[in-house]
């Protein structure tokens, strides 16, 4: 029976004190040493800006304190901190938020004690005047602060992205790639000589376009002369439009119908002409004929007077 209590003793014993070390723990996490000395202060904020439990208190860029409690009373926020006790503040002390970097955001409490009466001690547990975070850092350390999340995930991104594409550039696509930037080489070579040989040609560009503008202000000058034409040939075009074209080109079919009817009798033998040029026996004839009056010519110009017989004087009489 002795021993049975003995056991839960034992066991009360260490229920006990892991409670007072848990709530030890505790209270040292948030900033409350519960064996400690440590001197306790209040101040009221509107807006603690993301202060949390245990943050640092500084004076003058040295941690002198924690914070131990924050409270939401009415229209204002009670925040409550404890200084060690060998640090004393002087009316006119301002707790003012700050950013403790410009990464992470955290929120701390600095102690400003520039405009302080010396002469006067604030005691422990007394209020001391909260200043909300005014400068720029601090603006800035919130703004960067989301902007670092958004950072960090795009960098895992990136990364998973360029794992991705190396695994994808394989050998045989490093190749293609290699050629391509080879041929896309020579293609850059290529359009800087063209580009040069443009340039080269510069002159005879600048010659050919004022040799334009030269035709241009010849154009210009001609202005009237190039009216005076056009009108010529708008006068020429109505001339021949009222012209009895229709009527000439009658004159001609019918013109080509009766030389057609000529032509197809010719060819029938229809007619001297038509016989003449296609009976034989004609054309013996007539050459015939010609050639015996051609020996009759020649002889009449041999001996005319064969032929023609003229006297002075009159023709004598024949001897009986």
């Amino acid at each position: 029976m002795a021993g049975k209590i003995k056991n839960e003793v034992k066991i009360g014993i260490m229920v006990t004190v892991t409670i007072a070390v848990f709530i030890l723990g505790f209270n040292f996490l948030r900033g409350r040493g519960v064996f400690s000395s440590d001197k306790e202060y209040h101040t009221f904020y509107k807006d603690v800006q993301g202060l949390q439990e245990s943050a640092v208190v500084q004076l003058k860029g040295l941690g002198v304190g924690k914070v131990t409690g924050i409270e939401l009373q009415q229209d204002r926020i009670k925040v409550t901190f404890t200084l060690h006790k060998n640090i004393k503040l002087n009316k006119g002390t301002l707790a003012q938020l700050a950013s403790a970097d410009l990464i992470s955001g955290t929120k701390i409490i600095s102690l400003n004690v520039d405009n302080v009466d010396k002469g006067i001690e604030i005691q422990e547990g007394g209020f001391i005047a909260g200043k909300e975070s005014e400068g720029i850092l601090d603006n800035l350390g919130s703004q960067v602060s989301p902007l670092v999340g958004v950072l960090q995930h795009t960098v895992i991104s990136l990364d998973t992205l360029l794992n991705t594409v190396n695994n994808i550039i394989n050998d045989d696509t490093r190749k293609h790639l290699n050629a391509s930037f080879a041929a896309l080489e020579i293609g850059l070579d290529q359009l800087s000589s063209l580009a040069t040989q443009l340039n080269a040609q510069s002159s005879n560009l600048a010659g050919v376009i004022k040799n334009a503008n030269s035709i241009t202000g010849n154009l210009a000058a001609n202005n009237q002369q190039i009216t005076n034409t056009l009108n010529n040939l708008d006068h020429f075009s109505s001339s021949l439009n009222n012209a009895p074209i229709q009527q000439t080109v009658e004159q001609l079919q019918s013109a080509a119908t009766a030389l057609q009817g000529i032509v197809s009798k010719i060819n029938n033998n229809d007619g001297s002409l038509g016989m003449l040029l296609t009976d034989k026996r004609l054309y013996n004839n007539l050459s015939s004929t010609l050639g015996t009056l051609d020996t009759v010519l020649t002889d009449l110009k041999a001996h005319p007077a064969k032929y023609i017989n003229v006297s002075v004087f009159g023709r004598k009489e024949k001897a009986e």
